[in-house]
């Protein structure tokens, strides 16, 4: 093995692990190295047979015949995916520094969850141009198969990216083809409701508030049917907005009146100040307690704030 070699040639240099790792890998994944844990990428083997007077060739000498371990690769692909759940990103690095997307013997739906946590990680970065590259091939790997979660993330991360630049036609393109495939090939699951969620999401950015709400409306059905709250405080504000929006009131007061989301305060004050309780209204607005850069970050909740504010802040 790899590993295997790298150790003899360190020992005949007579270095320790933290000599042959400095400036170039942790201590700790070097000792991975050579147990044959993990494969480095070739930038690293280059650095290491540099430091240690070699080739990479001669790495090679006694497993030329090396193939991918797939169930190496999915343990660690799992083992990443998890952390990313957790929102712990520091480790990632590791995992990229790899290189797993350059090895040929990967199967197209591992090599798209390879590019799926890479494309999580530098949205997570911040480098957009490395995000939309790998977030795209995600997609184009992971739809090799039948459409699974993984493939679910992806597209609702292709969507994020698309609403930044308000691409809301390619976001519903995307969205809809997805939906349309789930609906056919598989039975209502939670996969379902979130890109059901997103779609709901994408209309009402768009202003297409009835649709929105059309959504929403089924959302909240098939949440039933599974008896679950899928982001409930989330599909509650965006139900809240549309009905504003659309200027339903009496129903929007209803509604939040009986949720304890505290941005939901706002829209309250809003629904009982076009409902004529004009008093009430003030005691609301007033005694806002969410925080206002938040409301501003929002368009919709952002104009009705301003709007409350000009038609109550004089009172």
């Amino acid at each position: 093995m790899i590993g295997q070699r790298i150790k003899e040639i360190r020992n005949n240099n007579n270095l320790t692990q933290e000599e042959l790792a400095d400036g170039i890998i942790s201590r700790t994944y070097l000792s991975l190295i050579e147990k044959g844990s993990v494969h480095p990428s070739t930038n690293v083997l280059i650095k290491l047979s540099e430091r240690l007077n070699c080739s990479v060739n001669d790495f090679m000498q006694e497993v030329s015949h090396f193939r991918y371990n797939d169930v190496e690769i999915l343990r660690e692909i799992a083992y990443y995916e998890q952390k990313m759940e957790q929102g712990d990103y520091s480790s990632l690095h590791y995992f990229i520094e790899k290189e797993y997307e350059e090895v040929e013997q990967i199967p197209a739906p591992d090599s798209g969850r390879v590019h799926l946590l890479y494309a999580k990680y530098f949205k997570h970065t911040g480098d957009r141009r490395k995000l939309r590259v790998h977030i795209d091939r995600a997609l184009e790997l992971l739809s090799t198969v039948s459409i699974n979660q993984a493939y679910i993330d992806a597209v609702i991360l292709k969507v994020e990216l698309l609403g930044e630049e308000d691409s809301y036609e390619a976001s519903l393109d995307l969205l809809e083809d997805t939906l349309y495939t789930i609906l056919r090939f598989s039975d209502f699951d939670l996969g379902v409701i979130r890109i059901l969620f997103e779609v709901a999401q994408c209309y009402h950015k768009a202003g297409e508030y009835f649709t929105s709400s059309r959504f929403v409306a089924r959302i909240k059905k098939h949440s039933r049917m599974l008896n679950i709250d899928y982001r409930k405080d989330e599909l509650s504000l965006l139900e809240g907005k549309n009905l504003a929006m659309l200027g339903k009131a009496e129903a929007l007061e209803a509604m939040v009146s009986e949720s304890g989301f505290p941005v939901m305060q706002l829209l309250d004050s809003y629904a009982k100040y076009r409902n004529g309780n004009i008093r009430e209204a003030e005691k609301r607005f007033k005694s806002l307690g969410t925080d206002v850069e938040m409301i501003r970050q929002d368009e919709v909740l952002s104009n009705i704030h301003k709007e409350l504010e000009k038609r109550l802040g004089s009172i």
